[in-house]
């Protein structure tokens, strides 16, 4: 997993990174089973201390997931990488959404960005950011 801080603020945070809906899936013959960026599930929440980002990332390497954190936004990001199955195979779902993946966050609350902590576990990255005090 690596880290950067950026000092200045992020240019634009935008909120739709819908996956594409299961009809246009479809292209011709051929079937595209990962879509240009999709936008992992998160818990976003915030505490007297500070904000908390949970983001599952199921079948991900920690080596996989870049996180920036800029003066007012969040940004993970990362390739969930596609493993093809041996021999002849025949598909009946395929729900998981594979490929390159971008999560934006804006920051309303000031962040004590020298005390920002990430760790993976069990599938799910948590980033903890603590307020900045009011001089900062």
């Amino acid at each position: 997993m690596r880290f950067r801080w950026i000092r200045f603020r992020y240019a634009e945070v935008s909120g739709n990174f819908a996956p594409e809906p299961l009809r246009e899936v479809w292209v011709g013959r051929r079937r595209t089973l990962a879509a240009p960026q999709w936008r992992p599930p998160i818990d976003f929440y915030e505490t007297d201390c500070g904000l908390t980002v949970k983001v599952e990332l199921a079948g991900i390497s920690e080596d996989e997931v870049e996180i920036t954190l800029y003066d007012d936004a969040l940004v993970v990001e990362g390739v969930r990488s596609w493993e093809v199955p041996a021999g002849e195979t025949r598909f009946h779902a395929v729900e998981i959404q594979y490929g390159p993946f971008r999560l934006e966050l804006a920051l309303k609350n000031r962040v004590d960005c020298k005390e920002v902590t990430a760790r993976y576990e069990r599938g799910f990255l948590i980033v903890q950011l603590p307020k900045a005090g009011e001089g900062e």
